[in-house]
């Protein structure tokens, strides 16, 4: 094989993805793994799980015979990207890891060269990235991409490079972090805000719902359900539409966990668009599971060619 090889890890907080990846976008079979990871750990539980991690794949590319060049990290913020520095706190997750340099950590329990390629970057811009490398973006020029979870993610790309301010980039590049009503968007876009919608409507609390429960119940046509995506996407549509419109996106790429449910919510979304008569181009992501991960790969090699 002439392609060159990268690990690509999508960092969660309750497992870590992890696959081996080609320079031409393609995912080595057998190569992807999900692995439980105790963020709420202390930092030895922590770095062991990513050093077991990458170990595995290691071992797997010597039985392949495939040549590793870099290590691709997509990791959710607050992260020094740039310095591998880890920067979470407040938020009952890595909190062990606070302040640690990933990167020389990882070269140094791995016993690799000081100049190996470790390369961390948001999980939203991997997510993004990945997706008009190898997914539903593919083709289109200025895209944003959204991931829905836990919480809402953003990324803003333009000719092949994540652009973090400028027309139609809030602080951050993060799209959730504006205001909504008495808190952020986030608060509302997200598994805890279409929790707290539904049960609202349904005014009868539940422990432990979850979105997928709640996307279930829509699909057998219960009427409350289906108002909270309706009401997500329209809130959604309205909130991106302003973006849209001032970074000039031709694309707007929906990912993430909930966004599985897309059927349910991207009508209402996509119907603000036309509404106001724009045409940016509204999909659901091709690659929901892989794309972080891809998107860290395709960083490290665009790193690895422009030195």
């Amino acid at each position: 094989m002439n392609d060159r090889f990268a690990i690509a890890l999508d960092v969660g907080g309750m497992s870590i993805k992890s696959a081996i990846v080609s320079e031409s976008g393609k995912i080595v079979n057998g190569s992807i793994e999900r692995n439980p990871v105790d963020s709420k750990g202390s930092f030895d539980q922590i770095i062991d799980s990513f050093l077991k991690i990458f170990r595995r794949a290691f071992q797997l590319a010597e039985e392949k015979r495939l040549k590793i060049t870099g290590i691709g990290i997509g990791m959710p913020g607050p992260f020094d990207y740039e310095n591998g520095i880890c920067l979470i706190e407040g938020v009952d997750k890595y909190e062990a890891i606070y302040g640690i340099n990933l990167r020389d950590e990882f070269r140094t329990r791995l016993e690799l060269k000081s100049n190996f390629p470790i390369l961390f970057e948001n999980d939203a811009w991997a997510f993004v990235r990945g997706e008009a490398w190898q997914g539903a973006a593919w083709g289109f020029n200025r895209i944003i991409g959204v991931t829905l979870g836990t919480g809402m993610g953003s990324g803003f790309l333009a000719d092949d490079e994540i652009i973090e301010e400028g027309p139609g980039i809030p602080a951050l590049a993060w799209i959730g972090g504006r205001k909504y009503k008495s808190g952020i968007l986030d608060d509302r876009i997200s598994s805890r805000g279409i929790i707290e919608t539904y049960q609202k409507l349904h005014q009868r609390g539940e422990n432990n719902l979850t979105v997928k429960q709640i996307a279930e119940r829509a699909e057998a046509g219960d009427k409350h359900a289906l108002k909270t995506f309706e009401e997500t996407g329209a809130i959604m549509g309205h909130m991106l539409i302003w973006h849209a419109q001032q970074f000039q996106a031709d694309c707007i790429i929906v990912g993430g966990q909930i966004s599985k449910s897309y059927q349910l919510f991207g009508p209402a979304l996509q119907q603000v668009f036309i509404n106001e008569k724009l045409t940016t181009v509204i999909k659901q992501a091709e690659n929901i599971e892989n794309s972080a991960m891809l998107g860290a790969c395709r960083f490290l090699f665009k790193r690895i060619e422009n030195k």
